[in-house]
């Protein structure tokens, strides 16, 4: 399917729609048809061909009811910008967000050691040419915590640490980043292993027919 210039296949581009700009009108291009790919007209089943014209206007994602709770990432994040850019865009609940370090940090008048947890309450942009900074918690062994703001251009192994934020369906399929993520059931079950989301999508649309 093809959206101005744009070519990529009917799944990736539902996926990448945003309601809030329906209708779109869409040209087939090419492809491969699947089951429930081909639409009912007059009793028949007729397939879109190369050139035909399709007017999306709406889409409702077959969703479940389950909780979904992030896996964390095993590779790590060399700066802190890179962790900040990689939290889903437009969720409430992309704050608070913890990590560790694989080596000691001196941040202000802290020091920051080893596999220390640190969690990101949020972010502060600075004024002028000032650089943006996240404002984190550290606790220590102690159970007593301090504050401090870690500028984005902090570099080290940072670890990505397990968190109890759950998340429904729609959030996860509604963010770039949260979609190529693996997730795992909020509440324990038999099946541990992760999981990666394909959505399948119930498309409204209209054609001109001869």
């Amino acid at each position: 399917m093809a959206g101005t210039e744009t070519v990529m296949s009917l799944q990736e581009l539902i996926a990448s729609l945003d309601k809030t700009c329906l209708p779109r009108i869409l040209q087939v291009c090419s492809g491969v048809y699947f089951q429930g790919s081909v639409y009912e007209l007059s009793g028949s089943e007729v397939c879109l061909s190369t050139g035909d014209l399709v007017k999306v206007i709406d889409i409702e994602l077959l969703s479940v009811s389950y909780l979904f709770k992030l896996v964390p990432e095993k590779m790590p994040y060399s700066t802190v910008e890179e962790m900040v850019s990689l939290r889903p865009v437009g969720l409430d609940t992309c704050f608070p967000f913890t990590f560790t370090s694989r080596c000691e940090l001196t941040l202000q008048n802290f020091t920051l050691g080893t596999g220390m947890a640190v969690t990101m309450l949020h972010i502060e942009q600075q004024d002028g040419d000032e650089e943006s900074c996240v404002r984190c918690q550290l606790r220590g062994q102690q159970g007593a915590s301090a504050d401090v703001l870690i500028p984005f251009s902090c570099r080290g192994e940072f670890y990505e640490c397990e968190s109890d934020q759950t998340y429904t369906l729609q959030e996860i399929m509604s963010s770039p980043h949260l979609c190529s993520r693996h997730f795992c059931f909020s509440k324990k079950t038999k099946h541990g292993a992760s999981l990666v989301f394909s959505p399948i999508y119930q498309v409204q649309a209209i054609m001109h027919c001869e």
